[in-house]
């Protein structure tokens, strides 16, 4: 009886996983980020009608601390139509991840795991993702994924990525 509970537990959490939903994300600053989730996109309402890359890093994690830089850099160039969220999968709170961003001049949108795990767990479904890291994804300005990333990009990368969606 046990096992069967478990598998029809499995079984009902697997579709409303993939059933269309609405999330609300919430950065380190209190802002709320809403997500409309489809089959096939993801609407980011805030920001409408703008490239948005999905950044799963952690705060202890050197490949991703690596990438800083680089993002800043690409931030650093004020493209309205371009949106990064950095999710710090490693689990510092929100005081801790204020302090993160303070020391790294960080400039672009930190959202913790505690304030997002259904969101994150979504993302490792849809994604087939395993959670190494860095993880990225892009999406372009209509909310469909164009890139699925496991590990560093460089500078240039991101300006390809950005220029062919833009």
């Amino acid at each position: 009886m046990k096992k069967l509970f478990l598998l029809f537990f499995y079984i009902a959490s697997t579709l409303f996983v993939f059933a269309d939903d609405t999330f609300t994300l919430q950065t380190i600053e209190d802002n709320n980020i809403t997500v409309n989730v489809k089959k096939d996109s993801m609407i980011f309402n805030e920001y409408n009608n703008s490239v948005v890359i999905l950044f799963f890093f952690g705060h202890n994690c050197k490949p991703c601390l690596h990438e800083i830089p680089t993002l800043k850099k690409l931030m650093n160039k004020k493209y309205k139509d371009l949106k990064l969220l950095a999710f710090d999968i490693h689990g510092y709170d929100k005081e801790g991840l204020k302090k993160f961003k303070e020391e790294h001049k960080i400039n672009y949108t930190l959202l913790t795991r505690e304030d997002n795990m259904k969101f994150i767990k979504l993302i490792k479904v849809k994604a087939n993702w395993r959670g190494s890291l860095p993880f990225f994804i892009v999406f372009d300005k209509k909310g469909n994924p164009k890139l699925a990333y496991r590990g560093s990009l460089s500078y240039d990368k991101f300006e390809k990525i950005y220029n062919s969606l833009k």
